[in-house]
């Protein structure tokens, strides 16, 4: 039972990744992004909310201020305009209660319903 649970020093792979079985290659792009919390304010932000994703982050949008003060006909062709951006880009949207919605970039992080 000794050999079972104990590793020799060059039966050790390199790194977690590799021990979990991720390639070098996978978990380079995996490192590489961010959460981070968005206040959306304001229709003008489409634009921002888009680089945002563009460069790697996922964001956690609160969206209670734009919701209390814009037309919902606006708010709603802007949630569509991003629809169709992350549709282009492979990434998700979903909505977390009734304020908060979550945006991923890229087909590399999804949502599971």
């Amino acid at each position: 039972m000794g050999k079972f649970w104990k590793k020799v020093d060059d039966e050790l792979l390199s790194s977690v990744e590799e021990t979990m079985g991720f390639s070098r290659e996978f978990s380079s792009l995996t490192n590489s992004f961010v959460i981070k919390k968005y206040d959306f304010s304001s229709i003008e932000q489409i634009e921002e909310i888009k680089n945002e994703l563009l460069s790697r982050k996922i964001l956690i949008i609160n969206a209670k201020e734009i919701l209390q003060n814009i037309d919902v006909t606006k708010l709603k062709r802007g949630i569509e305009d991003l629809k169709i951006f992350l549709r282009e880009n492979g990434g998700s949207m979903a909505r977390l209660g009734d304020q908060y919605l979550i945006l991923t970039p890229n087909r590399l992080v999804k949502i599971a319903n």
